[in-house]
């Protein structure tokens, strides 16, 4: 590797753990890079919504830099990928999830920052009797505790809150991509191209006598029906879903394929969230819903 490489190579990485750091200082979320017709622009997602970088100026190199780094196929550079790396910024570890969209106009990337939540107790999260409520939930052995909410709105967050609250369980969670490392939980992710299909994961945890199962986030009917399965077999199962409102949840289970009936034998409770904004804080509201 020559001198001009190396050089060329700090100085994206510099640009970079510079971006990252302001989104970071911005109490972003995430931030977006596209780069058409020879430019390149950066965009961080706000209270105050999508704000444009001034005088960020970058060239492809920092779009080849992140796909690297991601472990992205480069050799199959039209498919929409993901993939996710760590980088410190100080003495602190931050984690990022990369996202790719390529085609003859245009080619963009999405890098959520996914750190850990400097909260993790329910007591920071929830009124003192939704506390009481959610906490009787928590110690059933068995049935299903739902998540809702729309994208961005801290789903990921209050899950791993509830679980912290969790002492000397045997917790294996299925995630795509993981997106957040705790000590206390024994987390798979779900990879194809390594043979770890979603299938496969349940059936393995399902060897190792589980006390509770977490999966991710439910996409499609075949998911959502594990999770119903592994409910009725006696385990506890947390899990994420989109949805508008705690209500519609069940509607949106029903679309997947789920039978109602069903639903309302397994669910425990579904935990609707809703991030709220006035243009300077952010302010969290839940709706707690038994089927």
């Amino acid at each position: 590797m020559n001198f001009c490489l190396i050089t060329l190579i700090m100085n994206t990485e510099v640009f970079f753990n510079t971006l990252i750091l302001k989104a970071i200082k911005l109490k972003s979320t995430d931030l977006h890079i596209t780069f058409k017709q020879g430019e390149g622009q950066c965009e961080l997602r706000s209270i105050k919504g999508l704000v444009h970088l001034k005088h960020m100026h970058f060239d492809k190199n920092l779009l080849e830099y992140i796909k690297y780094k991601a472990k992205l196929d480069l050799l199959k550079s039209y498919k929409p990928q993901t993939g996710y790396f760590m980088i410190m910024i100080g003495d602190k570890s931050i984690q990022l999830r990369i996202a790719h969209i390529k085609n003859n106009m245009m080619e963009t990337i999405v890098i959520r920052i996914m750190n850990p939540p400097n909260y993790l107790n329910i007591e920071s999260l929830f009124r003192p009797l939704d506390q009481v409520f959610i906490e009787k939930e928590l110690n059933k052995s068995s049935g299903l505790i739902l998540i809702s909410g729309s994208t961005g709105s801290g789903k990921t967050t209050t899950l791993y809150t509830l679980l912290n609250s969790y002492k000397d369980k045997k917790i294996y969670t299925i995630e795509d991509p993981i997106e957040s490392y705790h000590s206390n939980l024994i987390q798979l992710q779900v990879n194809e191209r390594q043979d770890l299909s979603f299938e496969s994961a349940i059936k393995q945890i399902l060897r190792h006598d589980p006390n509770i199962i977490v999966i991710g986030e439910i996409r499609d009917e075949r998911e959502a029906k594990a999770a119903i399965r592994c409910a009725l077999t006696g385990h506890l199962v947390f899990l994420t879903i989109h949805s508008n409102s705690a209500k519609k949840t069940l509607d949106r289970l029903q679309n997947l394929g789920l039978n109602y009936d069903e639903l309302l034998s397994v669910i425990n409770l579904i935990i609707h969230q809703e991030l709220q904004t006035d243009g300077k804080t952010r302010k969290m509201t839940y709706e707690l819903f038994q089927p």
